[in-house]
């Protein structure tokens, strides 16, 4: 099998190096309009895999392929799965909260390319991950003009934090923890605190556990960029998030409870022309079915705030 990466900037070769590893018999290209910068990521996670599967420790067996290319159709032809992580460079203003906006302008117009790219080949599944994610979402189909099942976009980091929080606020492990979080992947976030369970059993959260766990899936990414510079992201997550979920696809499910990605809505939840993170069903193709969950008043307010923030910029 084989993913094409578009964009291999720090998300990019981060999810590269990370799929290489976790699944050596892979077949990965590197797709950048900077060749170079592509080329290097590609030479060096090659070498990462291939130490893994050298005699002296072990693992010696065939490993797949680690490629470059530009932005040609020839480059995504035999893909699988399309992970796009193109972006433009990170603007200043991007480092502070609801910093992910900045990048709209920019973005968006590497979005319709990359759907037109995408839209040259029959559709498969693409997981697109590039800043604003939700609105990117959105263009990139629009661009490609493929079934909306087609396209998912990655928010998963949101459930890991959320699930981080929850253990402190419970003391519990936070393997226990299912909290799945929608909505928008930025201000308007969606913690779906009705269906959380500890070790599988219902959970009553008090207000100051949500409003904690709120104010910390918001604001901990922005917290973590402080800490490491802003030329830096949460990359190890994200890079783990994207081999999670494009591991689903290859896989044809997950093995466990339903997921959240930013799909197109097409009257879900009495949301439509806006694309934002809802539950969802997983297979080969993308997404094979959007559930429609039994949420709280406040959760189905937060999910339309959230499409009303996507539709104002899409």
């Amino acid at each position: 099998m084989e993913v094409a990466i578009i964009g291999s900037g720090t998300i990019g070769s981060t999810a590269a190096y990370t799929l290489a590893l976790e699944r050596p018999a892979l077949d990965i290209t590197l797709v950048d309009v900077d060749e170079d910068l592509a080329e290097g990521h590609a030479i060096d996670t090659r070498h990462g895999r291939l130490l893994a599967s050298l005699p002296q420790f072990g693992n010696a067996g065939s490993t797949g392929s680690i490629t470059h290319a530009g932005p040609e159709p020839s480059a995504i032809e035999s893909a699988d799965v399309a992970v796009v992580a193109a972006s433009v460079e990170r603007p200043p203003e991007s480092v502070q909260q609801n910093g992910r906006s900045a990048f709209l302008e920019g973005n968006l117009e590497i979005a319709r390319e990359v759907g037109e790219l995408l839209a040259e080949r029959d559709p498969l599944p693409v997981v697109v991950v590039s800043n604003p994610m939700d609105r990117i979402t959105h263009r990139v189909w629009e661009a490609t003009g493929w079934d909306r099942h087609r396209i998912l976009g990655y928010s998963l980091c949101e459930t890991a934090r959320a699930a981080d929080k929850l253990s402190e606020r419970l003391d519990v492990p936070a393997a226990a923890i299912y909290c799945p979080v929608g909505g928008e992947h930025g201000e308007h976030v969606v913690p779906m605190f009705s269906q959380c369970t500890v070790d599988g059993d219902p959970v009553d959260l008090s207000e100051a556990d949500e409003a904690a766990v709120l104010q910390y899936v918001r604001e901990i990414a922005y917290d973590v960029i402080e800490l490491r510079g802003p030329e830096d992201s949460t990359r190890w997550l994200t890079g783990q998030g994207i081999t999670r979920l494009v591991g689903a696809i290859l896989d044809g499910g997950v093995d466990g409870r339903p997921i959240t990605v930013s799909v197109p809505l097409d009257g879900e939840y009495g949301i439509e022309g806006a694309t934002l993170s809802v539950p969802v069903e997983i297979d080969r193709s993308g997404v094979s079915r959007i559930l429609e969950w039994d949420l709280s008043a406040d959760e189905l307010e937060g999910l339309h705030a959230a499409a009303d923030a996507i539709r104002a910029d899409i």
